[in-house]
């Protein structure tokens, strides 16, 4: 993985894609960019993993279906899906996917870790860091923080940090909510979302294996290490590193 460009920018330019749709609804310039030439992405995408070609596929079958602009129906399912107001059908946080409730241990955790790699939440974003589109983007900054260093000592040191928030936190839960997207209810394009992630996901995690070590846990251990825990929160605010300014997770840009 240590200075292999062209693998670092194929995950950082997935990273960027993702984050841009779940972040908040595309907008009518994304979604042009993803019609061109999205057969051969799909075609690509099998020679990696069948749920990425499938979610390309999705997306490419949904949008020649769609009228010319399909940006208003899109918006209006990411908003049924993810914000409401009458209810939503997912909770894509990892508090939620491994303890039932948002706001729980697992955010604290999270939070150490985030700080102790100089990572700090952007105060103008509302969402908590463990929301998917925030964990998401913490891997896509730390692969740009990977393309910034300088020398391959530097780089392996990002690497270290990219494989312990893989392990410990996104690839625990967030395979489980992309699943989750792929089926719920009233997913049309996102139901091509949730198995890009899915696939992508998946990806990582045999990357991250290769490297050595433990393997990334299941939804289902970590969900019983947490409910064996008498942790009653409540939530603080932990130190930030102890040299350095941290950098910012705040959104796509």
């Amino acid at each position: 993985m240590t200075g292999d460009a062209t693998l670092r920018t194929f995950r950082a330019e997935y990273y960027g894609l993702l984050v841009s749709l779940l972040w908040r609804e595309p907008g009518r310039r994304l979604l042009e960019a993803l019609g061109h030439g999205i057969e051969v992405r799909a075609a690509a995408a099998q020679r990696l993993h069948p749920e990425l070609a499938a979610g390309w596929r999705h997306i490419a079958a949904y949008l020649a279906d769609s009228p010319s602009d399909p940006a208003g129906a899109i918006a209006d399912e990411y908003t049924r899906l993810f914000v409401g107001p009458y209810g939503v059908s997912l909770y894509p946080y990892e508090s939620y996917y491994l303890t039932g409730r948002v706001f729980d241990r697992p955010l604290a955790e999270l939070r150490g870790f985030l700080a102790g790699i100089g990572v700090a939440k952007d105060e103008s974003v509302s969402e908590p860091e463990d929301w998917l589109a925030c964990e998401l983007d913490v891997m896509r900054r730390l692969l740009q923080r990977q393309a910034d260093a300088g020398g391959a000592e530097a780089e392996a040191r990002v690497l270290d940090q990219q494989e312990a928030f893989l392990k410990r936190h996104l690839l625990v839960w967030a395979p489980s909510a992309a699943r989750d997207i792929a089926r719920a209810d009233g997913a049309a394009f996102y139901r091509g979302v949730g198995d890009l992630l899915a696939g992508f996901l998946d990806l990582e995690r045999e990357l991250v294996e290769s490297r050595g070590g433990d393997p990334v846990a299941s939804v289902e251990q970590a969900r019983r290490r947490y409910a064996e825990s008498d942790w009653k929160g409540p939530l603080f605010d932990l130190p930030g590193p102890r040299a350095g300014e941290p950098e910012e997770a705040g959104g796509p840009g």
